[in-house]
C-alpha cells in the first residue's frame, strides 16, 4: 500500500469508527447518564466536524490524475453544476425528512432553552421525493463524491470509500426505523427505495408527476 493511501486509509477509518461507535446502543445509554440526552446530537455533530477538519488537514494526495476535465469545457461545466446540484438537493431534501438543525442537533437545544417540545425526531414522512426513496439526502452525498471534474486515485479512493459507508450507515439507520417505527416503518419500506430508484420505482415517478 502507498504511503498516501495509508494515511488517507487511517483518516477515513478514524471518521468511520467514530461515526459509528458512538451511534450504538451502548454509546448512548452511557452518553445520556453523564449528560442530558438532548445534548447527544449537538455533541456527537461537533465530534465528527473536528474529525473531519482534522481529516481534510491532512489528507494525501495521490499526485496520480485518472481524469481532468478541461476548465471552460462542456464535459468540465456539465460535472460542475452537476456537482452544485447534489450538494443543493442535499439541503433540499430536509424539507421532507429531519430539518438539517435537528440533524445537527441544535434544534433539540433551543426547543430545551425554550422550554418546548421538540419534534419527534424518527417519524414516517410521505411527502416529495421521500414518497419513493427513504434517504433522499444521503442519495446527494454519493452523488456529489462522484461528480467532481477532477478525479485522482486519492479521490476515487475517498469516493468508494464514502460510497460503501453511506451504505451500510443508511442500511443500519433504515433498520433503526423499523425497531423504533415498527410494522408503519414497514409497510414504507416495501413501497420505497433505500437511495437509489429502482425502473418500477422511477415509472411510478413519472406516472405521478
Amino acid at each position: 500500500m502507498q504511503n498516501w493511501m495509508v494515511t488517507d486509509f487511517i483518516i477515513v477509518l478514524s471518521y468511520g469508527l467514530q461515526h459509528s461507535l458512538l451511534t450504538t446502543k451502548t454509546a448512548v445509554a452511557v452518553y445520556n447518564k453523564i449528560l442530558p440526552a438532548y445534548t447527544w446530537n449537538i455533541c456527537y455533530s461537533s465530534i465528527s466536524v473536528v474529525i473531519l477538519v482534522v481529516g481534510f488537514n491532512y489528507w494525501e494526495k495521490s499526485g496520480l490524475v485518472i481524469f481532468a476535465l478541461t476548465p471552460g469545457s462542456l464535459g468540465y461545466h456539465i460535472m460542475t453544476i452537476s456537482l452544485a446540484l447534489s450538494l443543493f438537493l442535499f439541503f433540499y431534501c430536509f424539507k421532507y425528512t429531519t430539518s438539517f438543525f435537528q440533524w445537527l442537533g441544535i434544534q433539540q437545544v433551543i426547543y430545551k432553552l425554550k422550554k418546548e417540545k421538540e419534534p419527534q425526531y424518527y417519524r414516517l414522512r410521505k411527502e416529495g421525493v421521500k414518497k419513493y426513496i427513504r434517504f433522499p439526502h444521503h442519495t446527494c452525498l454519493i452523488f456529489f463524491f462522484w461528480l467532481h471534474p477532477v478525479m485522482t486515485m486519492d479521490t476515487l479512493f475517498l469516493s468508494i470509500c464514502a460510497t460503501i459507508y453511506l451504505y451500510i450507515g443508511t442500511a443500519h439507520q433504515d433498520m433503526r426505523g423499523l425497531r423504533l417505527l415498527g410494522e408503519e416503518w414497514g409497510e414504507y419500506r416495501k413501497n420505497t427505495n433505500l437511495l437509489l430508484p429502482s425502473p418500477k420505482t422511477i415509472m411510478r415517478m413519472i406516472k405521478n408527476n
